[in-house]
């Protein structure tokens, strides 16, 4: 008896042994994933950071608890790997218990890679019980978290979703005004403004397309152009700003704004 309560505690000590190993390794592994994903060149290659950094974290999660799970009870002496490698237990096991698991993963897979959605964007999930609208809080590799229009953490299974509509991904129509005096004809201004943007738009590096330049109107001082342009949702209150700033600063190194430090002209002497 002695001898059985001496094996029973050795094996609940490896197996609590065994658990804080397994906890230690996530936290550490976590810790790694995010100072990984945290570094500006992984950004440079990896545009959507923080959705991969989840789904990694989901991976890592479910290796690890896989592995302690196979060490508990090899720890307890349970041998599962003639009933694991059956075909007939497997197709048991898929087809009762884990049809949900699987098709939510390898649904959250597609839509992963197919780039329907990612963190920060808002969008509409038809799911098999309803319409959810929100903005995505973080996606993990069954399911994707919504912070819907009451404020509420929404779950939800990727298997559940029927349609997604990303509507942070539709483009907006922006525009830009200057009013620029009237030193040559219309035309040779439209299109020396036209070269003006183009190239703010390559120095800013914002993903602009659809630009445009027209004469929206003319007054007493001078003549008012419209730069259109299509910019993403994330990028609507950057872009403008920053493509002002610069076709601003190009217009006036070519002298068609006064600069304050310029030397002010004389006045006209009166005749005596």
């Amino acid at each position: 008896m002695s001898q059985f309560n001496l094996m029973w505690s050795r094996e609940w000590l490896e197996t609590i042994i065994a658990i804080v190993v397994a906890f230690l390794l996530w936290r550490l592994v976590e810790a790694v994933i995010t100072r990984f994903y945290a570094r500006r060149f992984v950004s440079r290659l990896l545009p959507r950071v923080s959705t991969y950094a989840g789904v990694t974290r989901s991976i890592s999660g479910l290796i690890i608890f896989a592995t302690l799970l196979l060490v508990v009870l090899h720890i307890w002496h349970i041998d599962v790997a003639p009933a694991l490698w059956s075909a007939g237990v497997v197709g048991i096991v898929i087809g009762v218990g884990a049809q949900a698991i699987v098709r939510d993963v390898l649904t959250g897979a597609f839509y992963l890679f197919e780039d329907t959605f990612d963190v920060g964007d808002g969008v509409e999930l038809t799911t098999t019980n309803g319409v959810v609208r929100g903005v995505v809080d973080a996606v993990s590799l069954r399911e994707t978290r919504l912070i819907d229009e009451r404020g509420y953490l929404v779950s939800i299974p990727h298997g559940s979703i029927v349609y997604a509509a990303n509507s942070t991904r539709l483009p907006l129509r922006l525009s830009i005004d200057f009013i620029v005096p009237l030193r040559a004809d219309v035309g040779s201004l439209r299109e020396r403004l036209s070269e003006i943007a183009t190239r703010a738009v390559q120095k800013s590096g914002a993903d602009v397309d659809g630009l445009s330049v027209v004469l929206a109107d003319i007054g007493p001082g001078g003549a008012t152009f419209r730069v259109h342009f299509q910019a993403k949702r994330k990028e609507a209150h950057l872009a403008p700003p920053m493509l002002r700033e610069l076709i601003a600063a190009d217009l006036q190194s070519q002298g068609f704004f006064p600069r304050e430090d310029a030397p002010a002209a004389a006045p006209p002497q009166n005749p005596t």
